[in-house]
């Protein structure tokens, strides 16, 4: 008989082999790993980076309205989206927020409610898949849109807008997605957004007169002593009307005050249905009013004054007429005066006029440069 070689002889030899086996491959997944985790950390770092820059570049914006063009502009570029765009309630905190700068492509204004009744109040990021999912407020031109996320802006009580960023990958805003990332950019834009727009109402204000909502003195204090090219730019002729009521302390002591106050509103009115809506109208003190006029011919600065003093004087108050002396200067792109001079020319011409019994306009004569 021949004999046989203990089987057990080879069994630690099996497991052996089959424990080093495993080992290299529990070490190449860990490697694996490693290696994706890595790539991952370098990613999000990559990412973070932009994000900070952008988060730079927005609190660095001016205004609400260069804030939200900043976003739009960094958006696009630095994450390559083929799509954002702001939806913003009217009847919100931003609805009187001048945001002329921004296209129809950039910006929707929707009605109160809207954004409540698409329950995106409720969620602070919504990721959407277009074929899948669908979204009513996108328009012909997103058909190419794959996918969209949808950022609430505001709080869940207080939403005032939607951001929307789409992609025409369908996969770029999968539902199944985190949205860590996206809840701090829309917490950053909303709180920049809010202070940006708290900071302007309260230097409107500032520069605001309460009774005809009109400008005031401190609106002029940063270009007084400026020749007008440096605020409405070279080559730019400007004209300037001023206005003052004629009897006024008269008019206040037999009608009263308010009955004072409605007159300002009516001359205020009357002024503005004349002139465009960025022409300054500024209220000097009391019953007196400037209006600056730039890009506008003298004649066509009489024209108003004219058709103010018609209007003015065709209104009675409590049965009483009431009228208004006005003064016209006027600063040629070769004048180039400063804004004080010409304020100044114009209020001298609307003494003249007022010395020579009021109702009427005089314009200042031509006195160079100041």
């Amino acid at each position: 008989m021949s004999a046989e070689s203990p089987p057990q002889d080879n069994e630690p030899l099996d497991f052996n082999g089959r424990r080093t086996q495993a080992l290299a491959k529990e070490n190449s997944q860990l490697r694996e790993y490693i290696s994706t985790m890595m790539t991952r950390l370098h990613d999000n770092d990559k990412l973070f980076s932009r994000l900070f820059a952008l988060e730079a570049n927005v609190l660095a914006a001016g205004d609400p309205e260069d804030m939200c063009f900043t976003l739009l502009r960094e958006l696009r570029s630095q994450f390559s989206l083929d799509l954002v765009r702001f939806w913003f309630d009217r009847d919100s905190l931003i609805g009187n927020t001048q945001m002329t700068a921004l296209s129809d492509q950039d910006l929707i204004w929707i009605e109160a409610g809207e954004i409540n009744a698409m329950g995106l109040n409720r969620r602070h990021v919504w990721l959407l898949q277009m074929a899948k999912d669908g979204f009513p407020w996108m328009q012909p031109r997103d058909e190419s849109l794959e996918s969209i996320a949808l950022l609430r802006l505001g709080t869940q009580e207080k939403p005032f807008g939607v951001l929307g960023l789409g992609s025409n990958d369908k996969e770029r805003f999968n539902p199944s997605q985190s949205t860590d990332f996206l809840q701090h950019l829309a917490q950053i834009i909303s709180l920049s957004l809010e202070h940006a727009i708290t900071h302007e109402r309260l230097a409107r204000l500032a520069i605001t007169d309460a009774l005809t909502g009109t400008q005031n003195r401190r609106f002029l204090q940063p270009y007084s002593h400026q020749p007008l090219s440096s605020w409405f730019g070279k080559g730019v002729s400007v004209a300037a009307l001023f206005f003052d009521m004629d009897d006024f302390k008269s008019v206040n002591d037999r009608l009263g005050h308010a009955s004072g106050d409605d007159i300002l509103n009516v001359l205020c009115n009357i002024i503005r249905q004349h002139v465009r809506a960025q022409d300054p109208l500024i209220r000097m003190g009391g019953d007196e009013f400037s209006l600056l006029l730039p890009s506008c011919k003298q004649d066509k600065a009489q024209s108003i004054a004219e058709q103010v003093l018609r209007e003015v004087h065709s209104i009675p108050v409590e049965g009483e007429p009431v009228s208004v002396s006005i003064g016209l200067s006027f600063s040629s792109p070769q004048d180039d005066l400063t804004l004080t001079n010409l304020i100044q020319q114009a209020d001298k011409a609307m003494y003249v006029a007022k010395a020579l019994g009021g109702n009427r306009i005089e314009v200042a004569q031509q006195q160079g440069k100041g």
